[in-house]
């Protein structure tokens, strides 16, 4: 062999190579970016849209039963207070 077709050799491995780890990389990149493209908001239509609309909705129920819990609380004993109140007025 001769020195130029170890050249060529070389060159056409090297090209071999770098052709083969573009190709994984832009398949690489397309992954990515396809799934990705999964997590973004995209109006209401993906899973993990309707999952986070459903986890705020229960969010909120846990905390509107929680202060209702607290208000009831709170208007029995001012009832409690106004019933011993008028026992009060009406033992005098």
């Amino acid at each position: 062999m001769s020195e130029l077709e170890i050249f060529y050799m070389v060159v056409g491995i090297a090209v071999g190579v770098i052709s083969i780890i573009t190709g994984f990389a832009a398949a690489i990149r397309w992954l990515v970016k396809h799934y990705l493209q999964e997590l973004k908001p995209n109006g209401g239509s993906s899973l993990k849209d309707q999952i986070n609309r459903l986890e705020a909705r229960v969010e909120n129920s846990e905390t509107w039963g929680k202060e209702t819990y607290r208000r009831t609380e709170k208007l029995e004993e001012q009832i409690d207070d106004l019933y011993a109140k008028l026992i009060r007025h009406l033992d005098k």
